[in-house]
């Protein structure tokens, strides 16, 4: 009898320390975001780099991040289209547009326009990632096909899905499906939730934030504040290649 006590405490501090180290699968076939926290608007994040001292690395940029939900062309099924537009110093470097589906996130189209690379399109089918007849430019262009598996997120949307994670408790881990519009592949990212602490905001006030922080691969990784309440990324730390990448919401 006396041996059954030790055995049953290890079974249930297995079972605990089992629950705490589960990781939540999450990609566009899952459905276990929470859709009730996607907001409607504008919003605008000041971007800037510093090296591992703290420098400040040239001037800082301007992003201008909207989102819209309408009505599909059946009047049932929602869509969601995305625009960012990238400035630095009052020039244009980057307008993109995405479209996608409701609740799933999935994505249909992607459509980017850069100041010095040109313009690139995308278009998302069952899971198949090619180039629209219209934009085929080159012989690459003309092959360009992608499965997408996993089914994946359009990573350029980080800063407004990232904020519609399950969020329970400081050590949640997700993994979650994101695509790169152009790369050979889509993939799953590890996400951790590393705490909860109060962030100062520019007029002296605070706010509430969950710690989330995602593993890119090869030493970079970032982490992202956000609101528990309003659930909205109020900053970004990004650590690749010796240098740090700043992403402050505005307003």
């Amino acid at each position: 009898m006396k041996f059954i006590f030790p055995l049953l405490i290890a079974f249930l501090l297995g079972l605990t320390v089992s629950s705490f180290a589960q990781i939540d699968t999450i990609d566009t076939r899952t459905q276990k975001l929470n859709l009730a926290a996607l907001k409607e608007g504008k919003c605008t994040y000041a971007v800037y780099m510093e090296d591992s001292l703290g420098r400040r690395l040239g001037s800082a940029a301007l992003w201008d991040r909207s989102l819209d939900i309408r009505p599909g062309a059946d009047g049932r099924q929602r869509h969601y289209i995305f625009n960012w537009d990238w400035y630095q110093q009052d020039t244009l470097l980057m307008h993109a547009t995405a479209t996608g589906l409701l609740p799933s996130l999935t994505p249909l189209t992607h459509y980017a326009s850069y100041r010095k690379r040109g313009k690139v399109s995308f278009r998302f089918q069952d899971n198949v990632v090619t180039i629209p007849d219209s934009a085929r430019r080159t012989p690459r262009a003309s092959t360009f096909r992608v499965k997408l598996d996993p089914p994946a997120f359009e990573f350029p949307m980080d800063l407004e899905i990232f904020p519609l994670l399950p969020f329970k408790r400081v050590g949640q881990k997700f993994a979650i499906a994101f695509y790169e519009p152009g790369t050979p592949k889509s993939d799953y990212y590890l996400l951790t939730v590393t705490g909860k602490e109060d962030l100062p905001l520019a007029h002296a006030g605070k706010v509430n934030c969950w710690l989330l922080r995602i593993d890119y691969g090869r030493g970079a990784y970032a982490t992202f504040w956000i609101t528990d309440k309003s659930r909205e990324v109020m900053k970004m730390k990004e650590y690749y290649r010796g240098r740090y990448r700043y992403k402050v919401r505005l307003y």
